[in-house]
């Protein structure tokens, strides 16, 4: 078995990179076995360029020998979601005719509060929907917003229905997705955003422009200013809007089935 050459994914490396999350232990045998197994790999497969970054220098693995496949997102419909599930999902979560949707991690560095910092100088009828796990950074976020005056517009799903996410997808005016370089980030809420074509504003990190590239808006989320003007222009603008629209559907191709298992057997006939 030993000659038969071997391909290892890797998405990460949240032991080594989050200690305090696992026992001594726990931590001596995830080593000896990444190791083990990697000096006999002779491909590691990895989702991101700073992850494949990661893998070279904490484990000191040659560089040549790892490569990056972007991962699948949620499948979205090839139909779209009739207008009375489009309904039932706005009444199920008391969603606002237009706004801004959050997917992904709340915890601090991802910026949930540029957002509502640019709400308030924002048209009245825009609001903000933030899902994800409830967090004591989630129970922050929402006393932040009454002390401003915002938490009419301020919606938190804490516990969403996988089925629904398309109907959310929809009926989204934009997509926020702003976390920090240094943050603890995923691509993958931005490409079923690609995948939904729904009109994104993204912090400008490596990250998010290995998964967006030109189909997207970046913004300095530390720069209020930046914040509202992307903001504004994704909500009014439909020109910008359609013209994204177009590099989104073309950006999706990567994340496709086929593309996916198309960039998969070229490692493994590589071999």
């Amino acid at each position: 078995l030993g000659r038969i050459p071997a391909v290892m994914t890797v998405p990460n490396l949240d032991f080594l990179r989050y200690p305090h999350l696992y026992t001594f232990s726990e931590r001596l045998i995830a080593l000896r076995l990444y190791r083990r197994a990697l000096r006999q790999a002779r491909r590691v497969i990895t989702v991101s360029t700073p992850a494949r970054e990661e893998l070279s220098q904490r484990l000191r693995i040659d560089p040549a020998k790892i490569e990056v496949m972007m991962p699948l997102a949620a499948r979205m419909p090839q139909e779209p979601p009739l207008q009375a599930e489009l309904e039932h999902t706005r009444r199920k979560y008391g969603l606002p005719e237009m706004f801004i949707l959050m997917i992904g991690t709340v915890e601090p560095h991802h910026n949930h509060e540029a957002v509502l910092d640019a709400l308030a100088l924002l048209d009245s009828r825009v609001g903000v929907v933030v899902c994800g796990r409830r967090t004591v950074y989630s129970d922050f976020l929402l006393s932040y917003a009454r002390e401003r005056h915002l938490a009419t517009r301020v919606d938190f799903i804490y516990e969403l229905t996988p089925a629904d996410l398309p109907a959310l997808f929809r009926m989204a005016r934009v997509f926020a997705y702003l976390p920090d370089a240094c943050s603890e980030a995923s691509i993958v809420p931005v490409v079923e955003a690609l995948r939904a074509e729904l009109p994104m504003v993204l912090s400008d990190t490596r990250l998010n422009r290995e998964a967006a590239g030109h189909a997207a808006a970046y913004v300095n989320p530390e720069v209020p200013g930046e914040v509202v003007a992307a903001l504004e222009n994704a909500l009014c603008d439909e020109s910008w809007r359609q013209t994204m629209r177009r590099r989104e559907r073309r950006r999706a191709e990567l994340f496709s089935e086929y593309a996916v298992a198309e960039r998969l057997m070229q490692i493994y006939t590589s071999l």
